[in-house]
């Protein structure tokens, strides 16, 4: 029996789900829990899938994002660090690019541009989380995590603002039973481009993951995020998925997003495979 099962992590879905669950979607036994420092002890492993994505963001038209997902993390005991690029094919009007949280952010929605596509990887996360002991906080369990984006992504061909982002987050749970009620709550300050007027968000996730078997747990939450810019409202969404624990290293994800307001997508699907390489 896993005990404390599936964790959101920092790099969140909420509007376009770049890494939705993805911290990585393995199971956090009470072994893991202790803490060793012996090298050999550092845990290596890797999340992969694909994620599409398709909303309006307050045009006329849909803008359709598909992205290839890759995220390495190693951790040990209540430790984790994580680094993702996504690889990414935007189908669209104007200028649609991505946060360190994996937020769409418009900044530029001229309607009366042609529709174009582009593809390329996308900026550099990099996160760090510690997770406090459930065991000396009365069985909840909180992580803190820090989060920052390197744009390494193409500025030009319009993959990126070209500016890192930085951010924080604190994730409260516990446990009862099968259920496992979280509250997740973020700040992220975001780089400015020149040219262009964009805020520093807030996040809001609630939700409960809940374990239907030894190896099966389901995802609900609603996400909010505040408006990140004067071209679009905040972003409210519904999100659910549902993995499979294979054995001790292998982690399937299937997951979908549903746009509340027309700052989310209107929705959004994917599928991860996250393996543990010891």
């Amino acid at each position: 029996m896993h005990t404390a099962i599936f964790r959101h992590a920092f790099f969140r879905h909420c509007r376009c789900g770049i890494f939705t669950v993805a911290a990585l979607l393995l199971p956090v036994s009470a072994a893991q829990a202790d803490t060793d420092f012996n090298f050999n002890d550092w845990e290596l492993a890797g999340t992969f899938g694909v994620n599409h994505s398709s909303g309006n963001y307050g045009t006329s038209r849909d803008t359709s994002v598909d992205l290839g997902l890759s995220t390495l993390s190693i951790s040990k005991g209540d430790l984790r660090f994580t680094a993702s690029v996504p690889y990414m094919r935007i189908d669209g009007r104007g200028l649609v690019v991505f946060d360190a949280s994996g937020n769409a952010i418009v900044i530029n929605r001229r309607t009366t541009l042609p529709p174009d596509t582009r593809t390329g990887w996308g900026d550099l996360n990099l996160s760090a989380s510690y997770t406090l002991p459930a065991a000396i906080l009365d069985d909840f369990e909180v992580r803190v995590s820090a989060v920052t984006k390197v744009p390494i992504a193409s500025e030009r061909r319009r993959l990126s603002t070209g500016k890192s982002d930085y951010g924080m987050s604190v994730d409260v749970s516990r446990q009862f039973g099968k259920w496992a009620p979280f509250l997740t709550v973020g700040y992220l300050s975001v780089g400015q481009p020149v040219g262009y007027t964009l805020y520093d968000t807030t996040s809001v996730s609630a939700g409960t993951s809940f374990e239907l078997s030894d190896d099966l747990v389901a995802i609900g939450s609603y996400d909010f995020d505040s408006q990140d810019g004067p071209l679009v409202p905040s972003a409210q969404s519904l999100f659910g998925s549902l993995s499979w624990v294979r054995g001790d290293k292998v982690t399937l994800t299937g997951y979908g997003t549903v746009g509340l307001t027309s700052g989310s997508p209107s929705m959004g699907i994917g599928f991860l495979v996250s393996y543990k390489v010891n």
